[in-house]
């Protein structure tokens, strides 16, 4: 379980839950921006949500906290839906996996309509408020400064999860590869390989942001928390994760830091002599040699898709249903199909594929296109980690489900709000200097921005 180390670890739990009515009455009374501050160290780690259970609410932190954050936006007087590019795509497929979860229920003959403790249901509501994070955190966070302060919140929160995960396995023998070596850190039932592909995705995160901020020891500092991100997904000893991080620091070596693209063929000479043996030989056992077979792992995973494809065709244009695919018997009683595209063509079929592609393509270009239009550098650098997350993700979920957890794709949803925030702030920019009343160099952004109403503007307009 990861702890953080000052001495009152036994405090730990207590002391968050006291902070957490704090911030909840600061939310709905004060400032709707506190909830978020919050929830976002807390994000990455389940086994410290987890440890708050005990208490009143407390097993619900995240939607909790998340309601807080509706009700003072709404006492506010601001929308909980602003205007982007991303709005009518995640309300869709917000309503679509709802419809296909009750079609599930049917689908396992299970009682209808659901009870509220139905796991199904327990998990879709988790789902749900990951995708809300996103409108929330766009709708809260309204000036560029109290994004600054936010990704500073993240900064420390990545940090506490890598340090609590490194002072587990930094005492283990790495020289040959043992899967009782794979430790999955404050992950919680995401696993180790939830675990390598969030340090993967933010990793390249960190990498694209670093760039953009002003200060050089704020960009060293988020180059080496990417790189003890890095280090943590090497000890957790997972390929897909490995793989992940390769194409995502690919991508940003390709549309921005052409030097990264040298460090990665010098690594990519040198890897087998830097990497502990377990390392190496987790790499090398794909196949087995010298025959060439598949590795048990990939072996089963290759027999799960083909299952999985068998079982697309009773319902192949809507699925059986949201939530299905751990409730059926498969191969070796797995509950995974080990392929997240896999598992939603299964469970929603060919239209919820295409409708969870068009929203992370969306997100992705919503990432890019800040990248590239941006006068504001952290504006700039926000678009370029997000558009390399999504890559990273894209990646990653080829391995397995590292999309509905909030502990891996968690962060995504909220990079993803602070990107809408950022362009409605350039759009508003863009407006003043139309007018006469910001310079060219955009110096005044911050000041000049802070009475922006979330919503006031639509962003990324066709």
């Amino acid at each position: 379980m990861i702890t953080i180390n000052f001495g009152l670890s036994g405090l730990v739990p207590i002391v968050l839950y006291v902070a957490f009515l704090i911030a909840m009455g600061m939310t709905v009374f004060w400032r709707p921006i506190v909830g978020i501050y919050f929830l976002a160290p807390l994000i990455p780690s389940q086994t410290i949500r987890d440890r708050m259970a005990a208490y009143p609410l407390g097993g619900s932190v995240v939607t909790v906290m998340l309601l807080a954050i509706a009700i003072g936006l709404l006492r506010t007087g601001q929308p909980l839906f602003p205007k982007s590019r991303l709005r009518v795509v995640l309300l869709v497929y917000m309503a679509l996996t709802f419809v296909s979860l009750c079609a599930g229920t049917i689908f396992l003959h299970r009682e209808f309509p659901m009870p509220w403790d139905d796991s199904r249901f327990l998990d879709w509501r988790n789902y749900f408020t990951m995708l809300l994070l996103l409108f929330l955190t766009a709708a809260a966070v309204q000036t560029t400064k109290q994004m600054k302060i936010l990704m500073a919140i993240v900064f420390f929160g990545v940090l506490v999860f890598n340090r609590s995960f490194y002072n587990e396995v930094s005492d283990k023998d790495f020289s040959e590869y043992n899967e009782d070596s794979r430790y999955e850190g404050g992950s919680g039932f995401a696993g180790v390989n939830g675990f390598a592909a969030f340090e993967a995705q933010v990793a390249t995160f960190l990498i694209g942001l670093s760039g953009y901020l002003e200060k050089r020891s704020h960009r060293w500092a988020a180059v080496a928390l990417a790189g003890f991100s890095a280090l943590c997904l090497m000890y957790s000893l997972s390929r897909g994760g490995y793989l992940a991080l390769a194409v995502g620091l690919l991508f940003l070596g390709i549309v921005r830091y052409r030097k990264l693209l040298l460090v990665m063929v010098l690594f990519g000479m040198t890897w087998t002599a830097l990497v502990p043996g377990a390392v190496y030989q987790r790499v090398t056992m794909t196949t087995d040699n010298p025959g060439g077979n598949l590795d048990h792992s990939s072996e089963t995973r290759v027999s799960l898709w083909e299952e999985a494809f068998e079982e697309v065709s009773a319902s192949p244009v809507f699925g059986l249903g949201f939530n299905t695919y751990a409730y059926m018997d498969h191969l070796r009683g797995y509950r995974d199909s080990h392929n997240i595209y896999v598992k939603f063509l299964v469970e929603t079929g060919y239209v919820g594929v295409v409708i969870f592609l068009i929203m992370m393509a969306k997100t992705w270009t919503s990432g890019f296109q800040l990248f590239r239009q941006a006068q504001e550098p952290f504006h700039a650098g926000m678009g370029l980690g997000l558009a390399g997350w999504v890559v990273a993700a894209l990646v990653g979920n080829m391995f397995g489900d590292r999309f509905t957890y909030l502990q891996v794709a968690g962060y995504m949803f909220l990079f993803g709000g602070m990107v809408v925030r950022g362009y409605m702030l350039e759009q508003e920019l863009a407006e003043r200097q139309e007018a006469g009343e910001v310079g060219e160099d955009g110096e005044e952004l911050e000041s000049e921005t802070e009475s922006v109403t979330p919503g006031s503007l639509e962003w990324g307009r066709a």
